[in-house]
């Protein structure tokens, strides 16, 4: 083990009376060989909430046991901060081998529904004008976007020879337009639905990770880890941003992901108006406005093909998220045609 590293290491174990023998970087995490077992330390940015263990607790306290636990210091602290960084400590689990990926994902999903099940709360609205307000800064931003969209397609259009992305812009703005009314759509649906409800749903939310977060014990037991963002808002919001993180990829049509959403939807279904919601914001085309924003903030910072493969990856995103959603939609609509058959017989 390299003295610097002991030295920076070091300081952090010894807060939990261990020494380290070896150690394996593996990105933010640290593999540990301790003199007690092998261990976990992960660092993090000191922007994020210090608060996240409480969840933990709070989770184990409602009976939810498939997160990855988070061992305290002999002070009874669950972070550390050293060097402008704050630490945590986990036992050491392994990640899906390839051969397990169908199955893993399965049980991913399950665990998803299994957490926002275990802490959904419902939030009484006080105010019947709250959702109203809410759905007009969704389409305030949406139409900014829309606006953004547009005028670069316009000013492109004008020119006599279109820059390599322009011309690639251009060619997918038709396809671009589609997606976002038909997210505006949904967004339509959910907002009609919503007027005569009195209350919505929130659970926590991990925001931002993927099924890399999602690990194993020798048993072959699932786990979820990465609390830092979490949070109590939609549970929709994990499924979004589930699916782009899956979808970001070359084309495809992916059904496994269809296959993903029912097992999700038989531990946790969501309801009609949250189905909306999430395919609302599942459709925007978010990822192509980033790629225009970034192409017009830093032009000169990457070369017009770099800039052009961006662009092309946020528009495979898009067609893969759009076979998702039609595929998610008309199998929402079967399923609502025979309730109203079944409800017709009885």
């Amino acid at each position: 083990m390299d003295n610097n590293d002991a030295r920076e290491l070091g300081p952090i174990l010894k807060k939990y009376n261990l020494k380290p023998l070896s150690f394996e970087q593996l990105g933010k995490v640290t593999k540990v060989v301790t003199n007690k077992g092998i261990f976990a330390l992960k660092s993090v940015s000191n922007k994020i909430n210090p608060s996240f263990p409480t969840f933990l607790q709070q989770l184990l306290q409602q009976g939810y046991t498939r997160a990855v636990p988070i061992y305290s210091t002999i002070e009874g602290k669950y972070l550390v901060y050293h060097n402008h960084k704050f630490h945590y400590l986990m036992p050491w689990l392994k990640t899906a081998t390839i051969e397990h990926r169908g199955e893993h994902y399965h049980s991913f999903f399950k665990e998803i529904a299994r957490i926002h099940l275990t802490t959904a709360r419902k939030i009484q609205m006080n105010d019947e004008t709250e959702i109203t307000r809410h759905y007009e800064s969704i389409v305030k931003k949406w139409d900014e976007r829309n606006q953004l969209l547009e005028g670069f397609v316009e000013s492109a259009e004008q020119k006599w020879y279109m820059s390599p992305f322009e011309l690639q812009f251009c060619t997918y703005f038709y396809e671009v337009s589609l997606a976002a009314s038909f997210a505006r759509s949904q967004l339509d649906k959910w907002h009609e639905l919503m007027k005569g409800e009195k209350a919505y749903r929130t659970a926590l939310t991990l925001n931002h990770f993927s099924d890399t977060h999602f690990l194993y014990d020798d048993s072959g037991r699932g786990y979820l880890s990465n609390f830092e963002r979490a949070g109590y808002a939609s549970p929709t919001n994990d499924l979004v941003s589930l699916y782009f993180r899956i979808l970001k990829t070359y084309p495809t049509l992916c059904t496994d992901c269809l296959e993903w959403f029912e097992t999700y939807q038989s531990r946790f279904p969501l309801r009609e108006e949250e189905f909306y919601l999430f395919l609302s914001h599942l459709t925007f085309p978010e990822p192509i406005y980033k790629c225009l924003r970034n192409y017009m903030d830093n032009k000169r910072k990457k070369s017009e093909l770099e800039h052009v493969q961006v662009l092309q990856r946020a528009y495979w995103l898009t067609k893969n998220i759009e076979f998702v959603s039609v595929k998610l939609l008309e199998a929402e609509q079967k399923r609502k045609e025979q309730e109203e058959e079944e409800s017709h017989t009885e």
